[in-house]
């Protein structure tokens, strides 16, 4: 397998610039991106670009403290411009003017980071050590945080939701443990305003982060690119993953709703669980598979935090209780434990339904029986192995596709640096940093610790045409020689 050059890993340095005719017309796209707000930090000692969209053919301006900048609205609807920041510090105003005006307070000038990665760099403050004690000190305020919300995309995003916030124990505490201390240690050192923009999601690829033109040059994902390509021409929903497309297009039960309605005359055949498909007939096969059990619960219900557990699960499973989606999982090792809303269990007759995809001869249900059980508010148990009722949906025996993934979270290549990278792309930043290493565990290869020099793709990215890139790997304590 190719390598994945780091300035294509971190998705951040191959992006389309905001200006770019391919672009879609932006109607209805607002005013100012919404990067920008009160409590930011633009970039120090750079051209910092500000854009958005509005009328073609309108004027706008920005001033920033004593400096200012106008241009004129493109033929798109959108605009652009590059203003001067005025010295590090602040607070400062800055305002921009045209068929809307819309004034920023309390702004700062210093050094912008962006923290990226998956869930290393996305683990926030309450799961350190002393969390309580550093969470309360995070009294910092010049130390500004944005967190990019999690959006996946098939096509280049223009605009993203967050908002930027001083840090504090209220702020920092949905903040990235490993941004928020290498921003600490930066502004007690540099003594400037630091702005931290997160962008991280938990189990992602590299790939994920990654622009389709940066990607298509290795070959290594060009089926999974095409896959896309079709799926985008489809329409329907963007999740990311190829696991819920290929529910859409082949499972059944998804399209008749058997997690959802019962009836005295559904063929559904008994079976017993943990198992169950070897009396479905797909013992040694790929298949989809759901299962249902009716229990009587207690009248009163007990009062407190109810769960259900499966054991370990190979290779998704997908829980209903009386109809409504509980929980789902792709993760193989990781045994299901999934928390049960308070108005989902009601006294007398609920019905559990699983929907189980297995993928290997013993695949399917792997843990001891007593793993299945239901756990009442009280802790008491409900043992869940025994006899339930199947219905195959999916018989996925060759010559039937199966997906390109398993995985129930975003994994397609390019589709978080579409969602979350390209609208922030024309920041002026100072660098970056970068967690990442575990979805990589299974390539031959690390994943490159220098940035490459590619002057031709940096162009194409951040305002900030070359940028250190900070990156940390977990060990390879899995490696083999």
């Amino acid at each position: 397998m190719n390598q994945i050059p780091l300035t294509a890993t971190l998705a951040l340095l191959a992006a389309t610039a905001i200006h770019s005719t391919a672009a879609p017309t932006p109607s209805g796209q607002p005013f100012v991106s919404p990067v920008f707000g009160d409590h930011m930090v633009l970039q120090r000692e750079k051209p910092n670009r500000i854009w958005g969209w509005s009328e073609p053919g309108k004027e706008i301006v920005v001033r920033f403290a004593d400096h200012s900048a106008k241009t004129t609205v493109r033929a798109d609807g959108s605009w652009g411009l590059l203003v001067q920041p005025p010295a590090a510090g602040g607070p400062y105003t800055l305002s921009v003017d045209g068929p809307q005006k819309r004034e920023f307070q309390d702004v700062l000038v210093g050094d912008v980071w962006i923290c990226s990665g998956q869930s290393n760099m996305e683990l926030p403050m309450p799961r350190v050590r002393d969390a309580e004690q550093e969470i309360q000190a995070a009294n910092h305020p010049q130390i500004r945080l944005f967190v990019v919300k999690n959006q996946v995309s098939y096509t280049p995003a223009l605009t993203l939701d967050g908002t930027w916030s001083v840090c504090s124990p209220e702020s920092v505490s949905g903040f990235s443990a490993v941004g928020y201390y290498f921003g600490r240690k930066l502004q007690q050192e540099l003594q400037v305003p630091v702005g931290l923009v997160q962008a991280a999601v938990g189990g992602t690829p590299a790939e994920t982060w990654t622009s389709e033109e940066a990607l298509r040059p290795l070959h290594d994902f060009d089926a999974t690119l095409d896959e896309i390509q079709r799926l985008r021409g489809k329409g329907g929903p963007q999740y990311g993953n190829f696991i819920s497309h290929w529910y859409d297009e082949f499972d059944v039960g998804q399209k008749e709703k058997w997690a959802e309605t019962v009836s005295d005359d559904d063929p559904w055949k008994p079976v017993n669980l943990p198992g169950g498909f070897k009396e479905l007939g797909v013992p040694n096969t790929p298949a989809v598979c759901y299962f249902r059990k009716t229990i009587e619960l207690p009248d009163p219900l007990p009062a407190g935090d109810a769960r259900i557990e499966l054991g370990v699960v190979e290779r998704m499973d997908t829980t209903f209780i009386n109809g409504r989606w509980i929980g789902a999982s792709a993760w193989v090792e990781n045994p299901r434990v999934y928390r049960i809303s308070p108005d989902v269990l009601k006294p007398g007759r609920n019905v559990i339904t699983l929907r189980v995809l297995k993928t290997k001869p013993d695949g399917g249900f792997k843990s001891d029986p007593g793993k299945l059980k239901l756990v009442l508010g009280d802790q008491t148990e409900i043992p869940l192995a025994g006899a339930w009722n199947g219905r195959v949906s999916v018989d996925a025996r060759p010559p039937h596709p199966l997906p390109s993934g398993y995985e129930n979270w975003p994994t397609m290549p390019s589709v978080l640096f579409n969602g979350m990278i390209s609208p922030i792309a024309p920041l002026s930043i100072s660098g970056a940093i970068w967690y990442q290493g575990e979805a990589q565990r299974g390539q031959s290869r690390p994943i490159p610790q220098t940035v490459a020099d590619d002057d031709r793709r940096l162009a194409k990215g951040f305002q900030t045409i070359r940028f250190p890139v900070l990156h940390r790997q977990p060990s390879r304590f899995h490696a083999t020689p």
